[in-house]
This record gives structure tokens, sequence and C-alpha cells, in this order.
């Protein structure tokens, strides 16, 4: 387990430490969800759709409701893509 400090800054920012960096490799622009556990902040990585897609496949024919979700994932990649792209 990793230990590492931070300073919140003026901004109420703060930056993730080399070593939690090495451990959990992020990207730009990836998200972190904060959460408060019995008093403590805990950062947990957000991982994107796109690292979900495909991982619920099956072999039955899809229903209009599954069309629907289909859809639905589909533009929520293209939006994802767009995103990265668009980050520096």
């Amino acid at each position: 387990m990793t230990i590492a400090t931070s300073t919140i800054t003026s901004k109420w920012q703060v930056t993730i430490p080399e070593d939690v960096r090495k451990e959990i490799p992020f990207k730009v622009g990836e998200r972190i969800a904060w959460e408060i556990e019995d008093g403590n902040l805990v950062g947990r990585r957000v991982r994107p759709l796109s690292e979900l897609a495909g991982c619920l496949k099956s072999n039955a024919s899809p229903s209009s409701a599954d069309k629907n979700q289909s859809a639905f994932a589909k533009a929520a990649l293209a939006r994802n893509a767009r995103l990265a792209e668009q980050k520096p």
C-alpha cells in the first residue's frame, strides 16, 4: 500500500503524487470519484465506459429494448472518444 501526501492549493486542487501515479496508471482527463468512508476521504478512479464495451455480449437475438440500449452505448462511446480527442 502506497502512502503519499499532497497539499490543497488555494483553488482547492491537489496533485496526485508520483508514487501513486506509478501504482495506478492515470491518464490526463480521467476522473476520480471522491467518497467519505468512516471519516476518511477515499479517491477512486472512474473507469471510462469504453473499458466496459463488449463485456456483456449475448448470443440471443436483440429485442427492441436491447437495440435501444445498444444505440445508447454507441452514442456514449462516441461521446467519450470525442472528449478524449479534445484533451491536450
